[in-house]
């Protein structure tokens, strides 16, 4: 089960020197970097940003992400009940295929709640169009149980930093989900080999997704 999103992420490598990456980069921004522990024995490292947004790396939360995982997240005030994901086309293909699949198999008519939420939503939402972008609109995909707050969230200048994530760093191989569920932002991906390179590139993306979301949510609480 999920080897096609193992072949995505690549051979998990056991944890090297992680903590000392996310130390260094948390010092050079400025962020509080601390560890933590879990109630049985483990637990991981996190690094918190003065705007309210902060980064997790730790054991994963989630099946389709093996090893270890980085989160970064943050409370942007959006209504909980407003659902939202932005993957590329080929994660949400390869996590239909093992959605399809677990249903054929066991023979199931009605959504297992024992999926991660972003696999329940591939089946439970629609499909936000993103044609104002045709960079994102060839590679990824947007589901929303509400539809016009998804698509006040992605701005032009969202949309331009997308655009340039797409063109080159955030490529159809790199497993990354970014969810907005219960009024939280989150963006997932492997943690494994974690380097300084990738927390430079994926920050500055899930900061201005951070400010665009809290935007949005101001405007509907006026």
């Amino acid at each position: 089960m999920f080897a096609a999103l193992k072949r995505l992420i690549g051979a998990t490598r056991a944890p090297g020197r992680e903590a000392d990456t996310l130390a260094a980069w948390a010092r050079s921004e400025g962020h509080q970097f601390k560890r933590v522990k879990d109630g049985r024995g483990g637990g991981g490292f996190v690094a918190e940003a003065a705007a309210g947004w902060r980064v997790e790396w730790g054991a994963s939360q989630r099946p389709y992400i093996s090893g270890h995982e980085l989160r970064f997240r943050c409370d942007i005030g959006l209504s909980p009940d407003v659902q939202m994901m932005l993957l590329s086309k080929a994660l949400a293909q390869t996590l239909e295929t093992d959605v399809f699949s677990r249903y054929t198999n066991a023979m199931q008519t009605q959504v297992d709640h024992t999926l991660p939420e972003e696999m329940r939503w591939l089946a439970m939402h629609q499909r936000v169009s993103l044609a104002a972008s045709p960079v994102l609109a060839r590679r990824f995909a947007l589901f929303s149980n509400a539809e016009d707050v998804a698509l006040a969230w992605l701005d032009e200048t969202l949309l331009a930093q997308l655009d340039e994530a797409a063109t080159t760093w955030w490529s159809d191989a790199l497993l990354l989900v970014l969810t907005a569920n219960r009024g939280m932002l989150t963006l997932r991906m492997s943690g494994e080999g974690l380097e300084d390179g990738q927390l430079r590139l994926v920050a500055p993306l899930f900061e201005l997704a951070v400010q665009r979301g809290r935007a949005v949510a101001g405007q509907a609480g006026r």
